[in-house]
C-alpha cells in the first residue's frame, strides 16, 4: 500500500482523529490484557508495509487486524516523548544525528521514509511527508487502542512527565510499558504505584529464574515479553506449555516477539501464548481466523 502524496497523508490523520470522535468513549474502560486473544502485537505497526513507527503504519496495521500497537519512545532535546526505535537516526532518516541532541521540531523535518524500501529495494516512500510522531500525537489518535510502549535506553529522565502524559489521555489502562533497562522500568513503577502495567526487563526474568520458588517471592509485573527464537529462553524452559500456564494461574501474561512466519505463529498459539508481536499482523490475523480465534 502505498500512499502517493502529503494531502493522503493529511486526509488519513483527519479520518482517524474523526473516527475517535464518533467512537467517543465507548472503550474507555477497556484493558490493555482484555481479549480478543491471543493478542495481535503490532511491531512498530505494519512495519513491513509502510515506514515503521508512524501514523500511517499504526493505523494500517489496526486495519490489518491487530488489537494492540506496539512502538519504541526516546526523549528529545526539548523533553519530547518521540516515537522511533533507533537513537541515531542515519538507519532511517539518512541524518546521522541522535534523536536526543534534537529538538521535536527538528525531528519533524525529517523524513521518516527516507531509507524505507520495498522487498525490490525500491525508495518509493521518500518525500512521501511521513514524519516521526510524538507519543502525544499517537495517543490524541489512538486514544481508543491499547498501546505497548517500549522506553528506549537507560535514561531515567523524563518519566514522570511519561506518567503525566499517560494520564492526561487516560490510557492508564490501556498500556503496557516495557523496557530492557532494569533501573528506568523500577523508577516507572515506583512514580505510578504499579498503578500502570509493566513486562518484565531482562533484570526482573532473571529474579524469576533464581527466586520464583523462595517462600514470599513477588511479580513486580504484568506480562512476560519473551524473544520467540532465542536460544536461552527454550532453555529455560520458557516455550513451555506448562511453564505458560503457571504464568498465567499467576496473573500473568506471556507474549513473544517478533513471529512474522505463519507456522511459527500457529506454534506459539498452540503452546498457550497470550500474544504475538509481530511485523505482519494481517498474517497473524490470517493464521487465527484458519484457528477460530477471530
Amino acid at each position: 500500500m502505498l500512499y502517493k502524496s502529503a494531502s493522503f497523508n493529511y486526509l488519513l490523520i483527519i479520518n482517524i482523529i474523526f473516527t475517535n470522535l464518533i467512537i467517543g468513549s465507548e472503550n474507555e474502560d477497556e484493558s490493555y490484557f482484555d481479549c480478543p486473544c491471543p493478542h495481535i502485537i503490532a511491531h512498530q505497526g505494519s512495519s513491513l508495509d509502510l515506514p515503521p513507527n508512524t501514523l500511517e503504519a499504526f493505523q494500517l496495521a489496526l486495519d490489518h487486524g491487530a488489537d494492540i500497537i506496539e512502538l519504541d519512545i526516546w526523549r528529545s532535546k526539548d523533553g519530547t516523548w518521540v516515537v522511533i526505535h533507533d537513537k541515531n537516526l542515519l538507519r532511517i532518516t539518512g541524518v546521522n544525528k541522535d534523536i536526543t541532541k534534537l529538538t521535536f521540531k527538528e525531528i519533524q523535518s525529517l523524513d521518516a521514509g527516507y531509507n524505507f524500501s520495498d522487498s525490490s529495494g525500491n525508495y518509493l516512500y521518500r518525500n512521501k511527508n511521513y514524519r516521526i510522531p510524538s507519543l502525544e500525537q499517537v495517543f490524541k489518535m489512538f486514544n481508543n487502542e491499547k498501546i505497548n510502549i517500549e522506553i528506549k535506553g537507560n535514561s531515567k529522565r523524563g518519566l514522570s512527565d511519561l506518567v503525566e502524559l499517560i494520564r492526561k489521555y487516560k490510557m492508564e489502562r490501556k498500556v503496557l510499558v516495557v523496557s530492557f533497562s532494569y533501573r528506568v522500568i523500577k523508577k516507572f513503577r515506583r512514580f505510578t504505584n504499579k498503578q500502570i502495567a509493566t513486562a518484565a526487563s531482562r533484570h526482573d526474568i532473571m529474579k524469576v529464574v533464581y527466586f520464583e520458588n523462595i517462600p514470599g517471592f513477588r511479580f513486580s509485573f504484568d506480562a512476560f515479553q519473551l524473544p520467540f527464537y532465542y536460544e536461552k529462553v527454550k532453555k529455560l524452559g520458557f516455550l513451555n506449555t506448562n511453564w505458560i500456564s503457571s504464568m498465567q494461574d499467576k496473573g500473568l501474561e506471556v507474549h513473544y516477539w517478533t513471529i512474522d512466519n505463519a507456522e511459527d505463529i500457529q506454534n506459539a498459539v498452540s503452546i498457550g501464548a497470550d500474544g504475538i508481536m509481530t511485523n505482519k499482523p494481517k498474517t497473524a490475523y490470517d493464521v487465527l481466523v484458519q484457528l477460530g480465534k477471530r
